[in-house]
């Protein structure tokens, strides 16, 4: 079970290819199945043209996809049936380039911004998305060492960066939260390198760049957090215990803000966060 994502641009050097993830696969089965607009045109890049001129998308073994998919110009054709459908926007072939792995930043992926009328956002999307990865959840990574299981706490873990300093909002970037209130721990979880996201709205599925993580609090006297893992469960490990994906009704964990929380009865905020570019200790 695959598919295969092959941007179109190149003449005499392959061209580049990458393959989605589980949820990347899940969100375009999404997209393509809200396409109901049939049309009689053909993606005007599949007959091939100088420059860019559309993705080809391999699927193999996917309900939802045709076999083959070409996309190009507002129009996807189903290669294997001989169909096609609109896309007004291009927001497919937008959404598609964002989740290229396998271009960095320069020449190629500024004339594909240019081309797909991307902004500034996107590029900064595309240039991190070769190292930054939504975290699987793991149990044994943090669990089965007793080192690591003791010197990493929930906030190691909701960044998936293992320091074993039991490391601490703000003591990386040199101001550590003030009090146990959230807009303390927050701010200095900003100070880090983490990122505001929403005080209620659940992320409906993990980011392109970075990972979502979420943070509570046990009034006046403890902080916690949790992470969105790539099965859209969260997961979080308290303190020097061990890591888990359920809460304390022994449940799967599918909104931290409704969970069961013990005596966490705050709920602060979700964030994102950036494991490749934040600092904590």
């Amino acid at each position: 079970m695959s598919v295969t994502v092959t941007l179109k641009i190149y003449s005499g050097r392959p061209n580049p290819s990458w393959q989605l993830t589980r949820q990347q696969i899940d969100e375009l089965v999404r997209r393509y199945a809200n396409l109901g607009q049939t049309s009689s045109n053909l993606p005007p890049g599949i007959t091939g043209k100088l420059g860019y001129s559309g993705f080809s998308i391999a699927v193999e073994s996917e309900g939802g996809l045709p076999e083959e998919l070409y996309v190009h110009e507002n129009v996807i054709a189903d290669v294997t049936n001989n169909a096609n459908v609109l896309d007004q926007g291009r927001s497919l072939e937008q959404w598609l380039f964002s989740t290229n792995t396998v271009i960095p930043a320069g020449p190629t992926q500024q004339y594909m911004l240019a081309q797909l009328e991307m902004g500034p956002q996107m590029a900064t999307v595309a240039a991190y998305a070769k190292t930054l990865v939504v975290p699987k959840f793991e149990p044994n990574v943090w669990n089965s060492s007793a080192s690591i299981r003791k010197r990493n706490n929930c906030y190691n873990y909701a960044n998936n960066k293992i320091t074993n300093t039991f490391a601490q909002p703000g003591r990386g970037s040199g101001s550590m939260f003030g009090s146990l209130v959230c807009d303390d721990v927050r701010a200095a979880a900003e100070r880090d390198g983490l990122q505001w996201y929403s005080a209620t709205d659940n992320p409906a599925m993990t980011p392109i760049e970075g990972h979502f993580v979420a943070l509570v609090i046990w009034p006046e006297e403890d902080y916690h957090w949790y992470r969105l893992d790539d099965n859209t469960y969260w997961s979080h490990k308290m303190g020097d215990d061990p890591a888990r994906d359920t809460d304390e009704s022994g449940n799967r964990i599918q909104d931290p803000q409704t969970a069961a929380r013990g005596p966490y009865t705050i709920f602060c905020c979700y964030m994102q966060t950036f494991p490749d570019t934040i600092t904590i200790r």
